[in-house]
């Protein structure tokens, strides 16, 4: 199912890779770690990244309402080289910022599960740079299957119609969302006046911007749920 919502790659030149699919596949060589090519709706690129644990993990960023978008530094995935100086910039809507490691646990020689640890290298970057850095592993994705499942959908959902203006089913929503505490996203998909595609994506967009709010974390997001507007 996760594959399902992946945009076949086009040759639009809206946003800017990290690494071309092709080279990626080639410079991976043996290894055989999944290959996702992922269009961020949070960042308005198209990213290339090595391995489901990674690809969970940025699909959590967007859906995080405190983040603002997040960049990839020095092939954090290993992609194209040995590097371990690789990270996730994360940037948050406060002005904040902080980096993530993302591996997998794996296991001491007792069998017990390990937590992976920063590079010392980047742990003295970090240091200088004054920000912390986090480790994210498999660990800490437990629990939040139905959220990434959620997020996964409208993240495809924001990637279909990104190419058609928004400005119409924008205005609606506001006026619909202006007159109502809450809606369902049936009630808002009832507009004559709008494109059911564009409207969703609208909805989408202002989960992701934190504007409205229904529960993506034990509810799987469909025309039944509730959306409320979030007070500033």
């Amino acid at each position: 199912m996760v594959k399902a919502v992946l945009e076949r790659v086009s040759s639009s030149a809206h946003a800017r890779e990290t690494l071309t699919p092709l080279s990626a596949i080639r410079k991976r060589a043996a290894k055989v770690s999944n290959l996702w090519i992922f269009d961020s709706p949070k960042n308005n690129r198209r990213l290339t990244v090595s391995g489901d644990v990674p690809f969970m993990h940025l699909v959590l960023l967007e859906g995080d309402t405190s983040v603002a978008g997040y960049e990839l530094v020095d092939d954090p995935f290993k992609v194209a080289s040995n590097s371990d100086a690789g990270y996730v910039r994360v940037r948050s809507r406060d002005g904040a910022e902080h980096w993530i490691v993302i591996a997998r646990s794996g296991r001491s020689s007792s069998g017990k599960e390990r937590d992976p640890s920063i590079p010392e290298g980047l742990r003295e970057k970090a240091l200088s740079a004054g920000v912390e850095v986090h480790v994210r592993s498999e660990l800490e994705l437990l629990g939040k299957e139905v959220f990434l499942d959620n997020w996964l959908m409208l993240c495809a959902i924001m990637t279909r119609v990104k190419a058609y203006p928004t400005y119409r089913e924008t205005e609606l929503f506001l006026a619909l969302m202006s007159r109502h505490s809450g809606l369902r996203v049936q009630d808002v998909l009832a507009d004559a006046r709008a494109d059911r595609s564009i409207m969703l994506a609208v909805v989408a967009r202002a989960l992701q911007d934190g504007t409205v709010h229904t529960d993506l974390t034990r509810r799987l997001f469909g025309t039944h749920s509730q959306l409320e507007r979030v007070r500033s």
